[in-house]
């Protein structure tokens, strides 16, 4: 006897678990696709903005700094300016800088504690919907008199679909969490490390 199991008929089988996944998996996504968009935006041209930073500040040219720090569309502009303006005391321009540095990685890191919270439990949500899948198969053989295993082996390959789904949405979204806190802690670092060379040259002098 063979069984034919369509794709229709493994949705409805997986049940509430399932849909739940599927909305989750679009729900990623489109958290995804929004991150990196703003990744992009926010990041663009951003080691060719800081190399004309750091030749300014070589320069001794820190006006046009600021105007080139004023005129750059990306996130980093603002710790720049942070850095290049303020008061002359280095612990104060630094803590400037911090703040500065702080609020855009925040804006960076927005929402992936989402992506974060989808890795960990869609696993667990597919593995409930595959136990709750295989205690149906079981009560369906139960119910269906001198059946052959053949009911069991269909309802567990249902249910089964389940736990693929969980892993399919959790892995996508692990390694895009990955990818996106990693991006974010290297931009903290790099405007940690752009701040202090600033701060450290202008120390002790006014802003321009």
């Amino acid at each position: 006897m063979s069984f034919h199991i369509s794709i229709k008929e493994i949705l409805v089988s997986g049940g509430f678990p399932l849909g739940f996944l599927i909305l989750l998996s679009v729900y990623s996504l489109a958290l995804v696709w929004e991150r990196w968009k703003f990744f992009k935006e926010s990041l663009a041209d951003m080691d060719l903005f800081l190399e004309k930073i750091r030749k300014n500040i070589e320069d001794e040219n820190l006006s046009q700094a600021l105007t080139a720090s004023k005129n750059y569309k990306g996130i980093a502009a603002s710790i720049v300016t942070a850095s290049l303006v303020g008061s002359s005391n280095r612990q104060e321009r630094k803590r400037q800088a911090d703040r500065a540095t702080s609020r855009a990685t925040a804006l960076l890191e927005r929402r992936l504690n989402f992506l974060a919270t989808i890795a960990s439990t869609a696993p667990f949500i597919g593995l409930f919907g595959t136990v709750v899948g295989v205690i149906r198969a079981f009560q369906d053989l139960a119910g269906a008199a001198g059946a052959g295993p053949g009911i069991v082996a269909v309802g567990i390959s249902e249910a089964l679909v389940s736990t693929a789904a969980g892993l399919l949405v959790a892995i996508p979204a692990v390694w895009a969490y990955n990818y996106f806190t990693n991006k974010a802690g290297q931009f903290s670092n790099e405007m940690d490390w752009i701040a202090e060379e600033i701060i450290d040259h202008l120390s002790g002098k006014a802003s321009p």
